[in-house]
């Protein structure tokens, strides 16, 4: 399987370090669970008691392609940003999230599944040019009235 997930994140911004990138699933768009709104909670490898909350809404094009975007809270703050390269392959997905602030920029790398109606994951923040600064896991759901999911 090719990597699933991409998300940029400013340094300044380290709770921001949520947004996801996807290479394209074989599944389309417009049949994928992952359209819809979802809630989740991601903590840093190493930094007990750390977490960020966010959030991300995906939709269906007509052509096929999906469009989103993803907001954490955490640090006293809040990002909001619009979603790319979101894609679904099986259970598997992810998506990138631009982020830049204060002049920097990089990427939150989310790598994620969905079992019995939950998602869950790695990610990983890589400043542009850099490796991976900060790791971690994240988990979630379908956020509530969004119905079930698969």
């Amino acid at each position: 399987m090719t990597r699933i997930g991409r998300i940029r994140i400013g340094m300044a911004g380290f709770a921001a370090v949520v947004a996801m990138a996807v290479s394209h699933g074989a599944v389309q768009a417009q049949e994928s669970w992952l359209v819809g709104a979802w809630e989740a909670t991601a903590e840093m490898t190493g930094m007990p008691g750390t977490t960020v909350s966010m959030t991300w809404t995906i939709e269906a094009a007509e052509d096929g392609a999906f469009t989103g975007s993803w907001t954490g809270q955490g640090q006293g703050q809040s990002y909001t940003r619009d979603m790319s390269d979101i894609s679904v392959d099986g259970d598997a997905f992810g998506f990138t999230v631009r982020i830049e602030e204060q002049g920097q920029a990089g990427d939150l790398v989310l790598e994620g599944t969905m079992a019995e109606g939950e998602v869950s994951g790695t990610w990983e923040v890589r400043p542009e040019g850099m490796p991976a600064v900060m790791t971690g896991t994240f988990s979630g759901a379908r956020a509530e009235g969004e119905g079930a999911g698969r």
